[in-house]
């Protein structure tokens, strides 16, 4: 029996059935007044006994799974509806995107406004002979760099270290070209390394970034991969805002 000839014999099996519970409907001494939904339901029947019978039998579970997606789909819609009128659960949820080019990564912020003083960190690490070039220290309400040399060399290449509050509308760029980019992690943040290909005479550039805080911090050194990432390691949080 092919596929086609089952489907008029069950159809026709499904129809006498209705005929004969109507019937015997009818002989009841109480009338019988339908719902809506069994008006609906009759109608379905009739329309293709065969179809509705394959959702009567449906899987109790993947009944479960339709309903279960259902609730996701408007969880996920109502909280995109947050994100896009509540800049706070926006910024709590990213903080950051990260733009990735030919030529060089951008890193681009969208964070709420930082108002709080900035906190105070240091490196507690540097190479033997660096010490701070206090007339190169920026600090900004948003944004802070120090530089460190050794006076006891010539041609010094320097250390420059900074970190800055990913606010709304900042952006960083780091250039791409004639370096090894390496995924790091320092002190359990992630990070990337831009290595040199000359290390040894162009500084390399380490950036990583706490997500907690909402911060992204920045290391320049002509070191190597293992040197620069102890300095980086070694950064500290002197002093907390209030």
């Amino acid at each position: 029996m092919t596929d086609n000839e089952l489907d008029r014999m069950m159809r026709h099996v499904l129809l006498d059935s209705l005929r004969i519970d109507e019937a015997f409907e009818k002989e009841e001494a109480d009338p019988f007044v339908p719902s809506r939904k069994h008006k609906r339901q009759m109608r379905d029947m009739l329309n293709d006994p065969i179809k509705w019978l394959r959702n009567k039998t449906k899987p109790v579970w993947k009944a479960a799974v339709q309903k279960i997606a259902v609730i996701l789909l408007i969880a996920l819609l109502s909280f995109g509806s947050m994100m896009a009128v509540s800049p706070t659960v926006r910024a709590a949820v990213i903080r950051w995107v990260t733009e990735w080019y030919e030529t060089h990564i951008t890193y681009r912020y969208s964070g709420e406004q930082i108002t709080d003083e900035m906190p105070q960190y240091e490196i507690t690490d540097l190479p033997e002979g660096y010490i701070e070039d206090e007339s190169k220290r920026i600090e900004w309400p948003e944004y802070i760099s120090f530089t460190f040399y050794n006076p006891n060399k010539e041609n010094d290449q320097r250390i420059i270290f900074d970190y800055a509050y990913m606010s709304q509308g900042g952006a960083s760029d780091f250039v791409t070209e004639d370096t090894e980019v390496i995924s790091v992690t320092v002190n359990d943040l992630e990070g990337q390394l831009f290595l040199e290909k000359d290390w040894e005479n162009t500084r390399s550039t380490l950036t990583w970034i706490d997500a907690e805080r909402n911060l992204q911090f920045t290391l320049m050194a002509a070191l190597n991969e293992t040197d620069i990432l102890n300095i980086a390691e070694s950064v500290s949080l002197v002093k907390m805002t209030k």
